[in-house]
């Protein structure tokens, strides 16, 4: 276009920033080249002046005089490539040790930033390092070769079973893996010292995982092609900790035998220490596949393999794609075709696979991104704060930095300065806080938080190389906003003024924004704290979702593994072991009733989507959940929980196979809208039978059995009938009079006697059950109060900045109003009113917030007097972090105001 500089140009434009990278990544080559360029243009002219008739000494200082200063050249050929600004922002050592010593100047100031970043850092890193964590190799895995195979399901988003025969399909068509192997879990009661049986984690391997893995054992061997026949010995592999705690490190434990379930198996090899794959299994078997000579039906398996050299994952994916489905079993279920047809078979890591996450990762999934922006926010919230007190630092320093703009120091130069002052601030946050965090991940139970005994072997949560340096990138980011945006804001024309006299520092209405929202925050954060903790321990509130007296029931977990029979065996033998331990467990004196399901009140229900007759739904209209129960017909019945409308379950209905449903309250109330659902239908379409699954048709209503103990009107679900050994594993919950603790050796008794394979797991007080919404809710209280904390420092820090720079360039100012007799309560008014008034918004703001959110989460229905208690406590910890930050930002500027003297205030700066 006309008119315009050639480099808007595209081509200028590149061409400038070719320039401009060149000067900045090969500086000093640049500053060579320009160097031999006036050099060389010198030498000519001066040769021209020479032929011209001068003396060569004449020469040169002619040519000099007629060049120039050739700094301002070099001034003006970086401007030229856009590195003016740039070369003016340099660091050097002297800038470290200057900050260093510019630490202890304002103490509270540079340690309410500190604490403020040392949580602002942690959490906006947080979410990066647990995605990379999770796909991280497994151990001995280098390379980050081994990768698993899965099913993927659209529909549920969640990995779909993976069979025997899909697993043999794979390992003989595939060329992508060089190895591919199969396992399963199983937990079996192991024979103790004094005859006892225990359960232990366990996994059964084929012939190919211990070479996939690139495991060898410390002592023996691993499993051999002899071990996988149908009529082969049972032999096991076990690992240091079984080793160690059975066989006490014995060399000679190799041909001994253990008792696994009712069979005695022989330890032919022992693994490394460290070795537990794939989560934290004790011991492994052989693993005998029907798809491949074994006995019985299919089984579901998890397939991994290693990748053949030279082939990359997206290869190896692209040639699995293209295979299609394996070929379908003959046991398969008619269903299962279409099923299968529409699951996506992906090669993920490991991780992946067990955690059930998409093949992106947490990175593809938008909640995951939707928190990590949050806590960006956060740390960028964080760096605002920290912002308003670099700022009010370096105000004070005003005088300092308009005499060394005065002998020639430019205004990058001062705020590169600053920046290396907050960079300084940043890099012992990112430090505390990372120590910190590294230190929670080692000592907080996050197994036990998340319902395991342990984390996988697998999953090592500490901190990384590449979680240092992401926290170092945090710190520069953060020291970029709260140290350079103030910086430029301070050096501006304040500088110049201060250098003429009579300049005066103001702090606008972003800082004094910032000031209330903290206080407002502050204080609705911590009525919010209050008020969650307190619906989620209340103990009224439990016992109404929950509809049992908790307390008087033992929950038990009970499993048979799935062995090599055939399918119907186990549930036959599962049937006879339920009948028998429910019959001994109810002639036991003190015990009430036993209830069987695969979910009890206070635990958590697995979703599914349903459709309900006669409501039509969009084909392209996403489906509804519920949560789901399969409990035994007397389920209800042995919980005592009353039968609201309609009946209970019969024995009719599992011997005639009758479609039946019982539904909660829940369930009526947020899918009915309150009608009466007697005599409506349910169902719960899969991916292979949207349009015809089975109808359930609802006979009965019960109260909200304790599904969503944190709220229980958002806890609607169906429960359907099961008939005896349908349920694996299964939980009973055992009501009785006795302390149910107490009972769980006796439990475990009864299991073994009615079937030595039946293996007994977790048992606990009904009452001490959480939910992971209830860990949620607590883990939400911790953080309100972790942000109320930082907000108080942050609040109280920057009020007392504020204070403090305004005592001190009015000083002169009050001491002449304390000489004309002004009394010490108008120039406390005079100083303290913005702060007040600031203090006083914030809390106008954030009172009826608390109030607001108290009222919602612990008014019930007849419980007033429950609702003013809570509300009171929480408005006296509102009220008091309103005195707190007033108090603390005020009592120091408070003092240095009353003990300002007339004839000191005359030789005052300000």
């Amino acid at each position: 276009m006309p008119g315009l500089p050639d480099w808007v140009s595209v081509v200028g434009f590149v061409a400038r920033a070719r320039s401009m990278y060149r000067g900045l990544v090969h500086r000093a080559e640049v500053e060579l080249e320009m160097r031999e360029e006036f050099r060389h243009h010198l030498a000519e002219r001066a040769d021209d002046l020479v032929r011209n008739g001068l003396t060569p000494d004449a020469a040169k200082r002619r040519a000099r005089r007629e060049f120039g200063h050739e700094g301002t050249h070099r001034e003006q050929a970086r401007e030229a490539m856009g590195l003016a600004s740039f070369a003016q922002l340099r660091f050097s050592w002297l800038d470290v040790k200057l900050g260093l010593r510019m630490l202890p100047k304002h103490p509270m100031l540079n340690l309410a930033a500190v604490f403020a970043l040392a949580v602002g850092i942690p959490v906006g890193l947080a979410p990066s390092h647990l995605a990379r964590v999770l796909e991280a190799p497994l151990p001995g895995d280098a390379d980050d070769r081994v990768r698993a195979i899965r099913h993927w399901d659209p529909l549920s988003s969640g990995v779909a079973p993976t069979w025997d025969d899909e697993f043999t399909f794979w390992a003989q068509t595939l060329r992508s893996f060089s190895s591919l192997g199969a396992c399963r879990t199983s937990v079996h009661n192991l024979a103790s010292v004094d005859g006892r049986a225990a359960p232990a984690a366990g996994a059964q391997l084929s012939a190919s995982v211990f070479q996939v893995l690139g495991a060898r054992p410390s002592l023996g061997r691993v499993f051999d092609a002899g071990d996988f026949a149908a009529d082969a010995p049972d032999v096991v592999v076990i690992g240091h900790g079984l080793w160690s705690s059975r066989f006490g490190q014995s060399p000679d434990v190799l041909g001994r035998t253990i008792r696994i379930g009712r069979n005695l198996h022989v330890v032919v090899g022992v693994m490394p220490d460290g070795f537990a794959f794939p989560t934290n299994e004790a011991f492994w078997l052989p693993l005998r596949l029907a798809s491949v000579g074994g006995v019985g039906g299919r089984m579901r398996v998890q397939v991994l393999g290693r990748l053949a050299d030279g082939v990359s994952p997206r290869e190896a994916q692209a040639e699995l794609s293209s295979q299609g489905a394996p070929p379908l079993a003959s046991a398969a279920s008619g269903n299962e075709a279409g099923e299968r047809a529409r699951l996506r078979a992906e090669v993920v890591p490991f991780g992946l696979l067990y955690l059930g996450l998409p093949a992106g990762g947490l990175a593809s999934m938008p909640e995951f991104r939707f928190v990590q922006a949050l806590m960006f926010v956060l740390l960028l919230v964080a760096c605002g704060n920290v912002a308003m007190l670099v700022f009010a630092g370096t105000a004070t320093r005003l005088r300092e930095i308009a005499i060394r703009t005065s002998l020639g120091a430019s205004r990058a130069r001062i705020v590169s300065q600053i920046f290396v002052e907050t960079f300084l601030l940043a890099v012992i946050a990112a430090g505390v806080g990372v120590l910190v965090f590294d230190w929670a991940l080692d000592h907080v139970n996050l197994a036990g938080l998340a319902g395991e005994s342990a984390l996988p072997y697998w999953l090592s949560l500490g901190l990384t190389l590449e979680t240092a340096v992401t926290a170092l990138a945090f710190a520069a980011v953060s020291a970029t906003v709260a140290g350079v945006m103030p910086a430029i804001a301070i050096t501006g024309r304040a500088v110049a003024q201060n250098i003429r006299g009579g300049s005066r520092i103001r702090f606008g209405r972003v800082t004094g924004a910032l000031v209330v929202a903290d206080i407002a925050v502050s204080v609705a954060a911590v009525g919010m704290a209050f008020a969650v903790s307190r619906h989620a321990t209340d103990l009224q509130v439990t016992n109404r979702a929950t509809g049992i007296p908790a307390s008087e029931y033992l929950a038990v977990e009970l499993r048979l593994p799935e062995g090599a029979g055939a399918p119907n065996s186990w549930r036959v033998k599962l049937a006879a072991a339920q009948r028998e331990l429910v019959a001994a467990l109810e002639r036991e004196p003190g015990v009430r009733r036993v209830a069987v399901g695969d979910a009890l009140p206070r635990m958590e229900h697995r979703s599914r989507p349903y459709e309900l007759d006669g409501v039509d739904r969009a084909p392209d209209a996403p489906l509804r959940w519920t949560r789901l129960a399969n409990v035994d017909v007397d389920f209800l019945d042995a919980l005592e929980t009353p039968i609201l409308s309609g009946r209970d379950f019969l024995r009719t209905d599992v011997e005639e196979d009758s479609r039946v449903a019982i539904v909660n309250t829940a369930f009526v109330d947020r899918v009915l809208d309150g009608r009466d659902p007697i005599g409506r239908r349910v169902r719960f379409p899969t991916l292979s039978n949207t349009g015809n699954a089975s109808w359930y048709e609802i006979v009965g209503v019960v109260g909200p059995l304790g599904v969503n103990v944190v709220n229980a009107d958002h806890g609607e679900a169906v429960y359907l009938p099961a008939a005896p050994g349908a349920i694996n594993p299964m939980l009973m919950a055992v009501h009785t009079v006795m302390p149910p603790a107490g009972l769980t050796s006796r439990v475990r008794e009864l299991a073994m006697a009615a079937d030595p394979d039946l293996v007994m797991g977790k048992a606990a007080v009904l009452s001490d059950v959480r939910q992971g919404d209830w860990y949620l809710v607590m883990g939400l209280a911790v953080g309100l109060v972790v942000l109320v904390g930082v907000l108080i420092a942050l609040a109280t820090s920057g009020l007392y900045a504020m204070l403090s720079l305004s005592v001190t360039e009015r000083t002169r100012e009050i001491g002449i109003r304390a000489a004309l007799g002004a009394s010490h309560r108008a120039l406390l008014i005079t100083i303290l009113k913005r702060s007040v008034v600031q203090i006083g918004l914030g809390a106008v703001i954030g009172l009826p917030i608390a109030t607001r959110v108290v009222f919602e989460l612990t008014g019930t229905p007849g419980g007033g007097g429950s609702v003013l208690q809570s509300m009171a406590v929480a408005l006296g910890l509102s009220m008091g972090i309103v005195a707190l930050v007033g108090l603390s930002s005020c009592l120091v500027p408070t003092r240095r105001i009353l003990a300002i003297q007339a004839s000191e205030a005359m030789h005052a700066d300000g």
